[in-house]
């Protein structure tokens, strides 16, 4: 069977290597139409106030690596 679902956690880091904040993702691959529709839940833990400008361009970051994602898969 083929998997349905990805998760796993990921941070961004500050300028020594310390996790500003850490973030657990769930990506869901479902069937829909004869095509793949992929829905992505984002859960941030372990904040700290230096955080704020990266969760301010988390969305935007997911929509960009997705686009490019769709590029790799369409060549």
């Amino acid at each position: 069977m083929e998997p349905e679902r990805l998760v796993f956690t990921s941070s961004a880091l500050d300028k020594n290597g310390e996790p500003l904040f850490e973030v657990l993702n769930k990506v869901t691959f479902t069937e829909e139409g004869g095509k793949t529709k992929l829905t992505v839940h984002a859960r941030v833990s372990k904040l700290r106030d230096e955080a704020a400008p990266h969760l301010a361009g988390m969305e935007q970051g997911w929509s960009e690596s997705l686009d490019r994602l769709a590029t790799e898969v369409r060549a």
